[in-house]
């Protein structure tokens, strides 16, 4: 049975990744700052494999806590899915972005993430095709971000885009460093979803979407990577299962 790490599980598309998976006989392990104990059971119940761990990505200890755990009970991991992030800047550019709150923001959204796959990766070498999944966004896009004509020109949320390009990083670094243990790893938009995240005027896609998403087909893109086979793609920038530029 293949093990799936999945972090901010608790809700929106972190759980609806954690269902897409469970029913493709995956067994998850649901990792948030809220106790997903309670939905990890419900999960059991259902005859799912599904356990809970603690996760703030604040606080390195808590991947040492994790790791222990999935070393404990299945030995192996082939899927982490970097779910979790922040929002609290919407609307604030770089020149009245405060220092903590871009801090605050790159610790949880880039940084952390970085370091939790960097202490994972023992476990993930020992799966025959681990697979990582980021989930980035188009409003952190380059293309984006640099064309002045762009349909997300007056999308910003300066300290959530500088961390959602430095996760497109992680994404290619760690690409590269897996390659040798057949791993692929990806980053996804999964577009205009309807989450706790999303504010009313955050943000349109241009006009190609003319509704958010539900969670479930937010989560399709991520669940789809998880569970590339051999001949999936590495080192790229997808939505709606196509790949799109950085």
């Amino acid at each position: 049975m293949k093990v799936a790490m999945i972090t901010g599980a608790y809700q929106g598309i972190g759980y609806a990744t954690c269902e897409l998976l469970l029913a493709k006989g995956y067994a998850v392990v649901m990792a948030d700052i809220q106790d997903c104990s309670e939905k990890a059971a419900q999960f059991r119940q259902s005859g799912h494999h599904a356990i809970a761990v603690d996760l703030n990505l604040a606080d390195s200890t808590t991947f040492t806590a994790a790791y222990n755990v999935i070393q404990s009970k299945f030995g192996q991991l082939d899927v982490l899915v970097n779910n979790a992030a922040i929002l609290k800047d919407f609307g604030i550019g770089p020149i009245e972005l405060q220092e903590q709150m871009l801090r605050d923001v790159l610790e949880i959204n880039q940084i952390g993430p970085f370091l939790l796959t960097q202490s994972l990766v023992p476990l993930l070498k020992k799966s025959k095709a681990p697979r990582i999944v980021n989930l980035a966004t188009q409003v952190a896009q380059l293309e984006q971000l640099s064309d002045m004509n762009s349909p997300l020109k007056d999308d910003i949320c300066a300290a959530y885009q500088m961390s959602k390009v430095g996760v497109n990083a992680n994404t290619v670094l760690f690409a590269k460093a897996l390659e040798p243990f057949n791993g692929k790893v990806n980053s996804c938009c999964p577009g205009w979803v309807e989450t706790d995240m999303n504010l009313d005027d955050l943000p349109d896609y241009g006009e190609a979407q003319e509704r958010p998403k539900t969670v479930k087909e937010g989560a399709d893109t991520p669940a789809w990577l998880a569970t590339l086979d051999e001949n999936g793609p590495t080192a790229g920038f997808f939505t709606d299962r196509q790949r799109i530029n950085w």
